[in-house]
């Protein structure tokens, strides 16, 4: 009888288990509710690039290749309000301060369709690399290229510090 009397007590384990659990639910609120929020950011904020990098999309199926170039080159669109260019970089629900310049078709022997990506970017230095957002650029590296059209993995082939 005494023992089902006497209160339960928190021990060190059991708060730093409900710290943890309030700490995660709150970052995947933030998260949730962060997205969405229809903002893209400003379409002419785009500042003077310091990094060109080229990424190359290897081996895709032509009519993939074909309807990619053909997002590249549609006319500005609007989207909530503003105008946003379709080569313009789109990551994490935000216009991006870098875009495509440029890009180039070459036919392979195969059929398959080898697709050339320049962009440029205003990108934050790291001590070890730059970043576009949360992606690193290094020569090798994979590189997910988004626009408000297209999302294709590439690889990134050349990096060249501007300015």
């Amino acid at each position: 009888m005494e023992q089902s009397q006497k209160k339960r007590k928190l021990n060190v384990i059991d708060v730093i288990v409900i710290v943890i659990l309030i700490a995660a639910l709150a970052f995947a609120a933030y998260k949730l509710l962060g997205r969405g929020s229809g903002e893209l950011g400003d379409a002419n904020a785009l500042s003077t690039p310091n990094i060109r990098f080229v990424v190359l999309c290897d081996d895709l199926d032509a009519d993939l290749a074909r309807n990619i170039a053909a997002s590249l080159d549609e006319a500005p669109r609007s989207i909530g309000g503003t105008t946003v260019d379709m080569r313009r970089l789109y990551n994490s629900n935000k216009l991006v301060d870098a875009q495509i310049t440029a890009y180039e078709v070459k036919e392979n022997e195969d059929g398959t369709i080898d697709l050339i990506l320049t962009v440029e970017a205003n990108a934050t230095a790291t001590p070890g690399a730059y970043s576009v957002v949360t992606q690193e650029i290094r020569i090798g590296k994979d590189y997910i290229v988004k626009t408000i059209g297209i999302e294709i993995t590439g690889q990134i082939l050349s990096l060249e510090q501007l300015g």
